[in-house]
């Protein structure tokens, strides 16, 4: 048994499989097409396209799918239209089937949010809300399923997660008392009366000026405050007192599951997808504050969901905004391209350098002269603190090839450890694990000491260096722009290559130049690409069911 279908499926892989040929599709990397020819092996003439097994794996395979793009649900008539695809002869009655399973749930379609509701976070009343047509709907009566037109479908965990959270909100909101104002601000307002806050950051505001304001006059004031980030590197930034998902997971709790305290705080807050979001709404207490800080203007986070962005478009939840006040050159830029345009760069302080290139080799070579040489020599960051971003890991000019064309200029060696890609290891390299751990994001680390049986000594982040088998690591120096969620250094050189350039959009170009804090380079060869991409913005937005779960819970 292949050791990828050991991990997905479990010790008992064989069984289960015998069992049910078509459970392989949980495994990553394995399309329906492949599952029918290995079932086919298995059952000989016994196969059938309306197989429950069959029908059952493939539409968990359509919903986990939809998950890894953002969404926690799937409109019903694009799963009846794969399994017609796939053969599948009456797809209502095979889904009626599934939901009577319980693994799957359906519900009643909600509008998508306007661009006005998406973005609006003008500071708003909480009181009980005036919310839009109470769904109720049966989904497990047969004709309603058949009938009903809008209808979502979405794997029970996630759904589930969205309703938590939306119950964690409602009660929060109805068991707030009033606290005395700790100043006139608007944010010291909002949580002198309101459970639950959203606040937008601001371009590379970490943490928020306001945020951090806010916290310490609560601290002053004797009220219990705790300040969780949702990736390592976030928390490394915030400093002492500041702790990730598992610190928090594992914090003293009372008696009924919650935290002992006044007021929770999350940086980073457009980072949490549903499963994570749920883990901490539940987890404040009654009568406490949530207050939830992010910037809606980059990427959403890598796993489903939008729960930031969901609970603002509400109406009902207290939102404030940063003031737009851009202070610098990297500011400017960022606020630019947050509003649709790309400013001229005039920067006299070179904080902000554009680099042309034509090609995407010419701009890997580039890239590497920057990290090597002229950031260190021009800037004074020293390359250890420059952070690469590229939106994409293929292309000559991708993460891959820019961290081998980083390792020979930076850290050049023979390379004892793993042969794939994107190279061997050896000391003083740039890692980061192969794959990151949803509680924490992706860290970066050094490389220490190769040890005789082969594994690296690595330090990542602040955390005590560890051994760690060549083969569960990669390096980075450079990232994609989804792995460098939660991640900035001093300097960053943002990569532009014509390659992939259909893909770029206004939030992947927000991210990318806002990982550094005191310096961008921006090698551009995407040519009039990237002006189109920010002015366009055909950034898809995310099925979700985290509003109507809202809307119904607040009754």
């Amino acid at each position: 048994m292949a050791p990828q279908v050991v991990a997905a499926l479990g010790g008992e892989a064989a069984e289960l499989l015998a069992g049910d040929p078509w459970a392989l599709l949980g495994v990553a990397g394995i399309a329906p097409q492949q599952a029918d020819q290995f079932a086919r092996g298995a059952l000989g003439a016994a196969w059938a396209a309306d197989d429950p097994r069959r029908v059952r794996a493939i539409v968990l395979w359509l919903l986990r799918r939809a998950a890894r793009q953002g969404d926690t649900a799937i409109e019903a008539d694009a799963v009846r239209a794969a399994l017609g695809h796939f053969e599948v002869g009456e797809p209502d009655t095979a889904l009626r089937a599934i939901l009577a399973e319980g693994r799957v749930m359906a519900f009643a379609a909600v509008p998508a949010a306007s661009a006005e509701e998406d973005g609006d976070f003008a500071e708003t009343d909480d009181g009980d809300g005036d919310f839009e047509a109470d769904f109720e709907a049966d989904f497990e009566e047969p004709d309603e399923l058949a009938a009903v037109g809008g209808v979502l479908l979405a794997l029970d965990d996630y759904a589930l997660a969205e309703e938590a959270i939306a119950e964690a909100v409602v009660r929060l909101m109805s068991t707030v008392e009033p606290w005395p104002e700790f100043g006139d601000g608007k944010l010291d307002r909002a949580l002198a009366s309101t459970g639950v806050v959203l606040y937008a950051a601001g371009p590379g505001e970490e943490p928020p000026a306001a945020i951090s304001a806010v916290v310490a006059k609560v601290r002053a004031a004797g009220r219990r405050v705790a300040v969780v980030a949702p990736t390592t590197d976030g928390r490394n930034r915030l400093g002492a007192g500041a702790v990730g998902l598992r610190e928090l997971a594992a914090m003293e709790r009372g008696p009924d599951g919650t935290l002992e305290l006044d007021l929770l705080v999350v940086t980073d807050a457009t980072l949490l997808d549903v499963t994570a979001a749920a883990a901490i709404f539940e987890a404040v207490p009654d009568g406490a504050r949530l207050l939830l800080a992010g910037d809606p203007a980059g990427l959403e986070s890598t796993g489903p969901g939008r729960v930031f962005t969901d609970l603002a478009a509400t109406g009902a939840i207290r939102a404030l905004v940063a003031p737009n006040v851009p202070d610098g050159p990297l500011e400017a830029l960022a606020d630019g391209i947050r509003d649709g345009r790309l400013p001229p760069i005039q920067d006299s302080e070179r904080r902000v350098v554009l680099i042309p290139a034509r090609t995407g080799e010419e701009a890997a070579h580039r890239c590497a002269q920057l990290v090597a040489d002229s950031i260190p020599r021009a800037i004074g960051i020293a390359a250890r603190d420059v952070l690469v971003v590229v939106p994409l890991a293929t292309g000559p000019a991708g993460a891959n090839a820019l961290n081998a064309a980083l390792k020979a200029r930076l850290n050049p060696g023979s390379g004892v450890g793993s042969s794939s890609p994107p190279g061997a290891i050896d000391v003083g390299d740039r890692v980061i694990r192969a794959t990151a751990d949803p509680s924490c994001g992706v860290v970066q680390g050094t490389v220490r000491e190769l040890l005789p049986d082969g594994r690296a000594v690595v330090a990542f982040g602040t955390a005590a260096p560890e051994a760690v088998h060549p083969t569960e690591l990669r390096h980075g120096w450079a990232l994609t722009a989804r792995q460098s969620l939660g991640v900035r250094r001093p300097a960053a050189v943002v990569v532009l290559p014509a390659e992939g350039a259909d893909a770029y959009t206004r939030a992947l170009m927000y991210t990318l130049v806002t990982r550094g804090e005191r310096h961008v380079s921006i090698v551009h060869a995407a040519g009039p690409a990237l002006a189109a991409a920010v002015a366009a913005d055909p950034t898809r937005q995310r099925t979700t069911h985290l509003r109507q779960a809202f809307e119904e819970a607040a009754g």
